[in-house]
Protein backbone atom coordinates (compact mmCIF):
# COMPACT_ATOMS: atom_id res chain seq x y z
CA UNK A 1 0.00 0.00 0.00
CA UNK A 2 1.33 3.57 -1.09
CA UNK A 3 0.56 7.15 -0.34
CA UNK A 4 2.52 10.64 -0.12
CA UNK A 5 2.02 9.98 3.73
CA UNK A 6 3.50 6.59 3.89
CA UNK A 7 6.01 7.01 1.44
CA UNK A 8 7.32 10.00 3.53
CA UNK A 9 7.23 7.46 6.55
CA UNK A 10 9.41 5.04 4.61
CA UNK A 11 11.91 7.69 3.41
CA UNK A 12 12.78 8.76 7.49
CA UNK A 13 13.93 4.64 8.57
CA UNK A 14 15.99 2.08 6.75
CA UNK A 15 14.34 -0.07 4.11
CA UNK A 16 15.39 -2.80 5.19
CA UNK A 17 13.01 -2.48 9.01
CA UNK A 18 9.66 -2.50 6.57
CA UNK A 19 7.73 -5.98 7.71
CA UNK A 20 4.26 -7.59 6.31
CA UNK A 21 1.48 -5.79 7.70
CA UNK A 22 -0.40 -9.30 7.67
CA UNK A 23 1.48 -10.58 10.44
CA UNK A 24 0.27 -7.36 12.41
CA UNK A 25 -3.43 -7.91 12.64
CA UNK A 26 -5.35 -6.44 16.01
CA UNK A 27 -9.15 -6.94 16.21
CA UNK A 28 -9.13 -8.27 12.84
CA UNK A 29 -8.03 -4.93 11.45
CA UNK A 30 -4.38 -4.82 9.42
CA UNK A 31 -1.90 -1.92 9.46
CA UNK A 32 -1.39 -0.12 6.51
CA UNK A 33 2.28 -0.75 7.11
CA UNK A 34 4.60 -2.44 9.18
CA UNK A 35 7.99 -2.06 10.70
CA UNK A 36 10.61 -3.74 13.02
CA UNK A 37 12.94 -1.25 13.98
CA UNK A 38 16.43 -2.13 15.31
CA UNK A 39 17.69 0.76 17.19
CA UNK A 40 15.91 3.84 19.72
CA UNK A 41 16.99 6.37 17.21
CA UNK A 42 14.79 4.52 14.41
CA UNK A 43 12.13 4.20 16.94
CA UNK A 44 12.25 7.93 17.08
CA UNK A 45 12.38 9.10 13.67
CA UNK A 46 9.69 6.79 12.82
CA UNK A 47 7.51 8.41 15.63
CA UNK A 48 8.42 11.90 14.39
CA UNK A 49 7.51 11.05 10.57
CA UNK A 50 4.41 9.67 11.67
CA UNK A 51 3.42 12.13 13.85
CA UNK A 52 4.31 14.74 10.97
CA UNK A 53 1.80 13.13 8.81
CA UNK A 54 -0.99 12.07 10.52
CA UNK A 55 -0.32 8.53 11.05
CA UNK A 56 -1.70 6.75 13.90
CA UNK A 57 1.28 3.94 15.48
CA UNK A 58 0.45 1.35 17.54
CA UNK A 59 3.72 -0.24 19.67
CA UNK A 60 3.60 -3.93 20.46
CA UNK A 61 6.22 -6.74 21.67
CA UNK A 62 5.20 -10.01 21.80
CA UNK A 63 1.66 -9.16 21.44
CA UNK A 64 0.77 -11.08 24.83
CA UNK A 65 -2.39 -8.39 25.49
CA UNK A 66 -3.37 -7.34 22.41
CA UNK A 67 -6.80 -7.39 24.02
CA UNK A 68 -6.25 -5.03 26.77
CA UNK A 69 -8.13 -1.46 26.31
CA UNK A 70 -10.58 -0.09 23.61
CA UNK A 71 -10.36 -1.31 20.30
CA UNK A 72 -8.35 0.99 18.06
CA UNK A 73 -9.85 3.98 16.50
CA UNK A 74 -7.30 3.76 13.94
CA UNK A 75 -4.40 1.85 13.16
CA UNK A 76 -2.20 2.90 10.78
CA UNK A 77 1.43 1.85 11.17
CA UNK A 78 2.80 -1.07 13.42
CA UNK A 79 5.80 -0.92 14.88
CA UNK A 80 7.09 -3.62 16.69
CA UNK A 81 9.95 -3.35 19.10
CA UNK A 82 11.48 -6.94 19.29
CA UNK A 83 14.50 -5.71 17.67
CA UNK A 84 15.13 -4.12 20.75
CA UNK A 85 16.32 -6.59 22.35
CA UNK A 86 19.60 -6.14 23.50
CA UNK A 87 20.96 -6.29 27.55
CA UNK A 88 22.69 -2.57 27.45
CA UNK A 89 24.95 -2.89 30.96
CA UNK A 90 24.69 -5.31 34.16
CA UNK A 91 26.32 -4.97 37.17
CA UNK A 92 25.52 -8.14 38.99
CA UNK A 93 27.42 -6.54 42.44
CA UNK A 94 25.02 -3.79 42.16
CA UNK A 95 21.69 -5.60 41.14
CA UNK A 96 20.79 -3.77 38.58
CA UNK A 97 20.47 -4.43 34.93
CA UNK A 98 20.14 -2.05 31.95
CA UNK A 99 17.73 -3.44 29.11
CA UNK A 100 15.96 -2.77 25.88
CA UNK A 101 11.96 -3.07 25.53
CA UNK A 102 11.43 -5.63 23.36
CA UNK A 103 13.91 -8.64 25.27
CA UNK A 104 11.37 -11.12 26.45
CA UNK A 105 10.84 -11.72 30.39
CA UNK A 106 12.19 -15.08 29.59
CA UNK A 107 15.23 -14.14 28.17
CA UNK A 108 15.70 -11.83 31.37
CA UNK A 109 15.09 -14.20 33.71
CA UNK A 110 17.29 -16.73 31.94
CA UNK A 111 20.66 -14.24 31.82
CA UNK A 112 19.98 -13.42 35.45
CA UNK A 113 19.66 -16.99 36.88
CA UNK A 114 22.68 -18.18 36.25
CA UNK A 115 24.19 -15.75 38.34
CA UNK A 116 21.60 -16.63 40.81
CA UNK A 117 19.79 -13.51 40.22
CA UNK A 118 16.24 -12.20 39.02
CA UNK A 119 13.58 -9.66 38.49
CA UNK A 120 11.01 -10.22 40.86
CA UNK A 121 7.26 -10.28 38.52
CA UNK A 122 5.04 -12.36 37.32
CA UNK A 123 3.15 -10.95 34.68
CA UNK A 124 0.32 -12.98 33.07
CA UNK A 125 0.19 -14.67 30.78
CA UNK A 126 3.95 -16.26 30.81
CA UNK A 127 7.26 -15.39 30.63
CA UNK A 128 7.21 -14.33 26.59
CA UNK A 129 6.26 -10.94 27.68
CA UNK A 130 8.92 -8.16 26.65
CA UNK A 131 10.12 -5.84 28.71
CA UNK A 132 8.42 -2.77 27.28
CA UNK A 133 4.65 -4.75 27.23
CA UNK A 134 5.62 -5.58 30.96
CA UNK A 135 5.78 -1.78 32.13
CA UNK A 136 3.51 -0.33 29.37
CA UNK A 137 0.54 -3.13 30.64
CA UNK A 138 1.58 -3.50 34.40
CA UNK A 139 -0.52 -6.37 34.55
CA UNK A 140 -0.10 -7.47 38.38
CA UNK A 141 0.69 -11.42 38.78
CA UNK A 142 0.37 -13.09 41.60
CA UNK A 143 3.40 -12.28 43.39
CA UNK A 144 1.78 -8.06 43.89
CA UNK A 145 1.43 -7.31 47.42
CA UNK A 146 4.39 -9.21 48.40
CA UNK A 147 7.03 -8.10 45.99
CA UNK A 148 6.83 -4.57 44.70
CA UNK A 149 5.32 -3.55 40.91
CA UNK A 150 7.15 -3.72 38.05
CA UNK A 151 6.83 0.11 37.80
CA UNK A 152 8.66 0.29 41.17
CA UNK A 153 11.48 -1.72 40.26
CA UNK A 154 12.43 0.63 37.73
CA UNK A 155 15.64 3.17 38.45
CA UNK A 156 15.23 4.99 34.94
CA UNK A 157 13.89 4.40 31.69
CA UNK A 158 14.28 6.29 28.50
CA UNK A 159 10.82 6.44 25.61
CA UNK A 160 10.52 8.02 22.41
CA UNK A 161 7.86 10.61 21.77
CA UNK A 162 6.04 11.38 18.72
CA UNK A 163 8.31 14.65 18.76
CA UNK A 164 11.47 12.42 17.89
CA UNK A 165 13.02 13.09 21.34
CA UNK A 166 14.07 10.34 23.37
CA UNK A 167 13.69 11.49 26.60
CA UNK A 168 15.60 9.61 29.82
CA UNK A 169 13.89 9.43 33.28
CA UNK A 170 15.81 8.11 36.51
CA UNK A 171 19.23 6.57 36.27
CA UNK A 172 20.84 3.12 36.38
CA UNK A 173 22.38 3.90 40.46
CA UNK A 174 19.98 2.67 42.91
CA UNK A 175 20.29 5.88 44.69
CA UNK A 176 18.62 7.90 42.39
CA UNK A 177 15.51 10.23 43.86
CA UNK A 178 15.97 13.41 42.30
CA UNK A 179 12.51 14.99 40.36
CA UNK A 180 10.12 13.53 39.51
CA UNK A 181 10.40 9.68 37.52
CA UNK A 182 8.48 10.17 34.26
CA UNK A 183 9.04 6.67 33.42
CA UNK A 184 6.14 6.14 36.42
CA UNK A 185 3.95 7.91 33.62
CA UNK A 186 4.72 5.55 30.97
CA UNK A 187 3.85 2.34 32.86
CA UNK A 188 0.47 1.11 32.60
CA UNK A 189 -0.57 3.78 29.92
CA UNK A 190 -0.22 1.18 27.32
CA UNK A 191 2.29 2.87 25.10
CA UNK A 192 -0.64 6.10 24.28
CA UNK A 193 2.26 8.72 25.85
CA UNK A 194 5.33 7.44 24.56
CA UNK A 195 7.33 4.23 23.47
CA UNK A 196 9.55 2.78 25.90
CA UNK A 197 12.83 1.73 24.63
CA UNK A 198 14.85 0.85 27.80
CA UNK A 199 14.54 0.61 30.65
CA UNK A 200 16.81 -0.13 33.81
CA UNK A 201 15.72 -2.00 36.95
CA UNK A 202 16.81 -2.99 40.26
CA UNK A 203 16.97 -6.35 40.92
CA UNK A 204 16.94 -9.24 43.76
CA UNK A 205 18.61 -12.65 44.31
CA UNK A 206 17.14 -15.40 43.53
CA UNK A 207 15.03 -17.50 46.73
CA UNK A 208 17.43 -20.45 47.70
CA UNK A 209 14.05 -22.34 48.47
CA UNK A 210 10.87 -22.46 47.60
CA UNK A 211 7.45 -24.47 48.36
CA UNK A 212 3.94 -24.81 46.42
CA UNK A 213 1.45 -25.94 49.14
CA UNK A 214 -2.52 -26.92 48.05
CA UNK A 215 -4.63 -26.10 50.38
CA UNK A 216 -7.84 -27.92 50.53
CA UNK A 217 -10.76 -26.32 52.17
CA UNK A 218 -13.78 -27.48 53.75
CA UNK A 219 -16.21 -25.16 51.81
CA UNK A 220 -15.29 -21.44 50.95
CA UNK A 221 -16.04 -20.23 54.18
CA UNK A 222 -13.14 -21.41 55.60
CA UNK A 223 -11.24 -21.23 53.01
CA UNK A 224 -11.73 -17.64 53.11
CA UNK A 225 -10.87 -17.48 56.56
CA UNK A 226 -7.79 -19.39 56.20
CA UNK A 227 -6.51 -17.71 53.07
CA UNK A 228 -6.67 -14.64 55.48
CA UNK A 229 -4.93 -16.22 58.51
CA UNK A 230 -1.98 -17.19 55.97
CA UNK A 231 -1.83 -13.57 54.85
CA UNK A 232 -1.87 -12.26 58.14
CA UNK A 233 0.96 -14.59 59.32
CA UNK A 234 4.87 -14.31 59.24
CA UNK A 235 5.21 -16.56 56.57
CA UNK A 236 7.95 -16.88 54.06
CA UNK A 237 5.40 -16.02 51.79
CA UNK A 238 5.61 -14.90 48.20
CA UNK A 239 1.81 -15.15 47.65
CA UNK A 240 -1.74 -16.38 48.59
CA UNK A 241 -4.51 -17.22 46.60
CA UNK A 242 -8.16 -18.18 47.59
CA UNK A 243 -9.71 -20.28 44.37
CA UNK A 244 -13.45 -21.18 43.84
CA UNK A 245 -13.58 -24.51 43.22
CA UNK A 246 -14.28 -24.12 39.68
CA UNK A 247 -11.12 -22.52 39.09
CA UNK A 248 -9.61 -24.99 41.51
CA UNK A 249 -10.67 -27.99 39.41
CA UNK A 250 -8.99 -25.80 36.23
CA UNK A 251 -5.76 -26.05 37.67
CA UNK A 252 -5.18 -29.64 37.91
CA UNK A 253 -6.83 -30.00 41.75
CA UNK A 254 -10.01 -30.98 43.00
CA UNK A 255 -13.27 -29.25 42.28
CA UNK A 256 -13.19 -27.80 45.87
CA UNK A 257 -12.70 -24.37 47.20
CA UNK A 258 -8.68 -24.28 47.49
CA UNK A 259 -5.84 -21.71 48.95
CA UNK A 260 -2.41 -21.84 47.19
CA UNK A 261 0.59 -21.08 49.02
CA UNK A 262 3.91 -19.51 47.77
CA UNK A 263 7.06 -19.86 49.77
CA UNK A 264 10.78 -18.34 49.52
CA UNK A 265 13.32 -17.32 50.78
CA UNK A 266 16.25 -19.33 52.95
CA UNK A 267 15.31 -22.84 53.65
CA UNK A 268 14.91 -21.99 57.58
CA UNK A 269 12.62 -19.78 56.90
CA UNK A 270 10.86 -21.84 54.15
CA UNK A 271 11.03 -24.79 56.38
CA UNK A 272 9.38 -22.85 59.54
CA UNK A 273 7.06 -21.40 57.50
CA UNK A 274 5.78 -24.95 55.87
CA UNK A 275 5.03 -26.20 59.37
CA UNK A 276 3.28 -22.95 60.41
CA UNK A 277 0.94 -23.35 56.95
CA UNK A 278 0.18 -26.90 58.44
CA UNK A 279 -0.91 -25.77 61.50
CA UNK A 280 -3.20 -23.55 60.45
CA UNK A 281 -4.55 -25.49 57.83
CA UNK A 282 -5.06 -28.25 60.39
CA UNK A 283 -6.87 -25.65 62.56
CA UNK A 284 -9.03 -24.71 59.43
CA UNK A 285 -10.02 -28.59 59.05
CA UNK A 286 -8.39 -27.83 55.13
CA UNK A 287 -6.60 -30.71 53.52
CA UNK A 288 -2.22 -30.19 52.52
CA UNK A 289 -1.54 -31.07 49.66
CA UNK A 290 2.04 -30.56 48.59
CA UNK A 291 2.25 -29.70 44.68
CA UNK A 292 4.50 -28.12 41.89
CA UNK A 293 4.34 -25.39 40.07
CA UNK A 294 1.42 -26.75 37.47
CA UNK A 295 -1.33 -25.11 39.40
CA UNK A 296 0.22 -21.52 39.37
CA UNK A 297 1.06 -21.60 35.36
CA UNK A 298 -2.52 -22.60 34.57
CA UNK A 299 -3.60 -19.64 36.57
CA UNK A 300 -1.04 -17.28 35.34
CA UNK A 301 -1.78 -18.19 31.55
CA UNK A 302 -5.84 -17.82 32.30
CA UNK A 303 -5.41 -14.46 33.44
CA UNK A 304 -4.05 -13.01 30.50
CA UNK A 305 -5.75 -15.74 27.80
CA UNK A 306 -6.51 -14.15 24.37
CA UNK A 307 -10.00 -14.88 23.10
CA UNK A 308 -11.44 -15.14 26.69
CA UNK A 309 -13.35 -12.60 29.02
CA UNK A 310 -10.66 -11.95 31.72
CA UNK A 311 -11.99 -9.34 34.18
CA UNK A 312 -9.68 -8.07 37.04
CA UNK A 313 -11.02 -6.62 39.94
CA UNK A 314 -9.62 -4.54 43.23
CA UNK A 315 -11.36 -4.72 46.02
CA UNK A 316 -10.30 -4.44 49.67
CA UNK A 317 -8.92 -7.74 51.20
CA UNK A 318 -11.95 -8.12 53.54
CA UNK A 319 -14.26 -8.24 50.26
CA UNK A 320 -12.11 -10.63 48.43
CA UNK A 321 -14.50 -14.01 49.31
CA UNK A 322 -17.13 -12.23 48.50
CA UNK A 323 -15.92 -11.32 44.46
CA UNK A 324 -14.71 -14.62 44.38
CA UNK A 325 -17.86 -15.57 44.87
CA UNK A 326 -20.00 -13.22 42.63
CA UNK A 327 -17.61 -13.86 39.72
CA UNK A 328 -17.75 -17.57 40.17
CA UNK A 329 -22.03 -17.19 40.55
CA UNK A 330 -21.80 -15.61 37.19
CA UNK A 331 -19.85 -18.20 35.10
CA UNK A 332 -16.24 -17.62 35.51
CA UNK A 333 -13.63 -19.52 37.16
CA UNK A 334 -12.59 -16.88 39.80
CA UNK A 335 -9.66 -16.70 42.12
CA UNK A 336 -7.84 -14.08 44.36
CA UNK A 337 -4.72 -12.54 45.57
CA UNK A 338 -5.55 -11.31 49.26
CA UNK A 339 -2.43 -9.10 49.73
CA UNK A 340 -3.05 -7.52 46.50
CA UNK A 341 -6.89 -7.09 46.97
CA UNK A 342 -7.26 -8.36 43.02
CA UNK A 343 -10.16 -10.95 41.85
CA UNK A 344 -9.51 -12.55 38.76
CA UNK A 345 -12.23 -13.33 36.90
CA UNK A 346 -11.89 -15.66 33.55
CA UNK A 347 -14.80 -16.52 30.98
CA UNK A 348 -13.82 -19.27 28.17
CA UNK A 349 -17.04 -18.75 26.23
CA UNK A 350 -17.32 -14.80 27.01
CA UNK A 351 -19.55 -12.40 29.42
CA UNK A 352 -22.88 -10.78 28.61
CA UNK A 353 -22.30 -6.91 28.82
CA UNK A 354 -24.90 -6.68 31.45
CA UNK A 355 -23.01 -9.43 33.45
CA UNK A 356 -19.37 -7.08 33.44
CA UNK A 357 -21.36 -4.28 34.78
CA UNK A 358 -23.27 -5.91 37.46
CA UNK A 359 -19.88 -7.16 39.18
CA UNK A 360 -18.17 -3.91 38.27
CA UNK A 361 -21.02 -2.07 40.34
CA UNK A 362 -20.57 -4.83 42.88
CA UNK A 363 -16.65 -3.79 43.28
CA UNK A 364 -17.36 -0.21 42.91
CA UNK A 365 -20.24 -0.92 46.20
CA UNK A 366 -16.91 -2.76 48.56
CA UNK A 367 -15.14 0.57 46.95
CA UNK A 368 -13.03 -0.87 44.50
CA UNK A 369 -12.96 -1.14 40.36
CA UNK A 370 -13.25 -3.66 37.86
CA UNK A 371 -10.58 -3.27 34.63
CA UNK A 372 -11.30 -5.31 31.37
CA UNK A 373 -8.18 -7.50 30.91
CA UNK A 374 -9.36 -8.95 28.01
CA UNK A 375 -12.27 -9.62 25.95
CA UNK A 376 -14.05 -9.43 22.48
CA UNK A 377 -13.91 -6.17 20.54
CA UNK A 378 -17.34 -6.18 20.34
CA UNK A 379 -17.50 -6.41 24.60
CA UNK A 380 -14.98 -3.56 24.57
CA UNK A 381 -17.42 -1.38 22.44
CA UNK A 382 -19.97 -2.14 24.77
CA UNK A 383 -18.33 -2.07 28.37
CA UNK A 384 -15.53 1.04 29.18
CA UNK A 385 -12.30 -2.15 29.71
CA UNK A 386 -11.25 1.04 32.66
CA UNK A 387 -12.54 3.17 35.07
CA UNK A 388 -10.82 6.50 34.72
CA UNK A 389 -10.95 8.57 37.78
CA UNK A 390 -9.76 12.12 36.28
CA UNK A 391 -10.04 11.87 32.35
CA UNK A 392 -9.29 15.50 32.25
CA UNK A 393 -5.83 15.20 34.09
CA UNK A 394 -5.01 11.91 31.55
CA UNK A 395 -6.43 13.96 28.20
CA UNK A 396 -4.08 16.64 30.12
CA UNK A 397 -1.05 14.45 29.63
CA UNK A 398 -2.02 13.12 26.40
CA UNK A 399 -2.25 16.74 24.92
CA UNK A 400 1.32 17.06 26.87
CA UNK A 401 3.04 14.05 25.02
CA UNK A 402 1.05 13.26 22.39
CA UNK A 403 -0.72 16.42 21.29
CA UNK A 404 -1.68 15.26 17.50
CA UNK A 405 -2.95 11.81 19.11
CA UNK A 406 -0.33 9.67 17.04
CA UNK A 407 0.21 6.69 19.41
CA UNK A 408 -2.57 3.77 20.47
CA UNK A 409 -5.31 6.60 19.75
CA UNK A 410 -8.77 5.62 21.52
CA UNK A 411 -7.30 2.43 23.25
CA UNK A 412 -6.32 4.34 26.78
CA UNK A 413 -9.63 5.85 26.53
CA UNK A 414 -12.35 7.35 24.71
CA UNK A 415 -10.75 10.82 22.85
CA UNK A 416 -7.53 10.07 23.97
Amino acid sequence: MTSPSLDALRHAVPSDIEREPHDYAIDGVLPRVAFRPGDRREVADLLHAADQHGLVVVPQGARTSLELGRPLGQYDVALSLLGLDRIVEYVPEDLTITVEAGLTLRHLQEELAARGQYLPVDPPPHDRVTVGGLLATARAGAWRGYLPAARDLVLGATAALPDGTLPKSGGRVVKNVSGYDLHRLHAGALGALGVIVEASFKLAPLPPATRLLALRARDERSAARLARDLWDSHLAARSVALLAPAAASHSGLHREPYVLLELAGVEAAVERSVEEARALAGRAGAQVEATEGEPWRRLRALAGESGATVLRMGVPATSLPELVGAAARAGCLAWGYPAAGSVIAHAEAGLDPAAVRALREQAQRHGGFLQVEAASTELRRQVDPFEHGDAEALRALKQQFDPRGTLNRGRWMEGV
